[in-house]
């Protein structure tokens, strides 16, 4: 009779009282395996996959009661959440919605506790640093680059605009050494040094005169000539007559 009344309350506590247990989830990241040990309450961890870009572990979960509790617990130098070098919080969240949890911290890991409810499909803990992956550090180092690539940019755009200045003001004084070779009067164009706007007019208005007047002269000489041509014609024809 003892002995079937002990059977019956080891069979009620183990039917009332939630089974706990200790259990460790595995995940690999870049070919290297990663244990993740974790007590629960109600809750099977059935797998765990590693986001980098969010830097965040995502648990496959599977709750066996109403409720169950999960405590997780990560070693520092492989999950952990920090700014510099101050501990930052940790998100949770369940199928999605945030919930609330308690932790307990050492120089070595943190312990994360909190309780999901039936039905619970998915949890996802968002830290920042994951297997030496940062997403703070990975934008640090993005930011640098293109610090980095805006600076040689600039560097470069600057090089070349002294260089364009510097070749102008060399062609300028080549330039000005040209014309300094020219004399008075004359101006450097197109390689060579001619006459100024100015000489060329004041050389065309002195030229077209002395022409006009070189013309009518040969025209007045021409002129005389014939009248003196025919005076002489006929002196020598009267003369010719007065012999007869």
């Amino acid at each position: 009779m003892k002995t079937k009344i002990a059977y019956i309350s080891v069979l009620f506590f183990l039917l009332v009282i939630p089974s706990a247990f200790a259990d460790t989830v595995s995940t690999e990241i870049d070919s290297t395996s990663y244990d993740i040990d974790y007590n629960a309450n109600n809750v099977v961890l059935k797998s765990v996959t590693a986001d980098l870009d969010f830097i965040s572990l995502i648990f496959e979960t599977e709750v066996s009661g109403s409720e169950g509790d999960v405590s997780i617990t990560f070693q520092r130098d492989f999950f952990d959440a920090k700014i510099g070098y101050s501990d930052d919080d940790f998100f949770i969240l369940s199928d999605g919605d945030e919930i609330e949890f308690e932790e307990i911290k050492t120089d070595e890991s943190r312990t994360l506790s909190f309780s999901i409810s039936a039905g619970t499909e998915e949890i996802e803990i968002i830290g920042t640093i994951l297997a030496n992956k940062s997403f703070l550090i990975e934008q640090d180092a993005k930011a640098d680059a293109q610090a980095e690539a805006d600076a040689k940019a600039q560097a470069e755009a600057d090089a070349k605009a002294q260089a364009e200045a510097d070749a102008q003001k060399a062609e300028e004084e080549k330039l000005e050494k040209l014309m300094n070779t020219c004399g008075d009067g004359t101006v450097y164009e197109n390689g060579e040094c001619v006459l100024s706007p100015m000489e060329r007019n004041a050389s065309d208005f002195r030229t077209g005169p002395l022409i006009y007047s070189i013309v009518i002269a040969m025209s007045l000489g021409l002129v005389i000539m014939m009248i003196l041509w025919g005076i002489g014609k006929k002196s020598h024809k009267v003369l010719s007559e007065d012999d007869s």
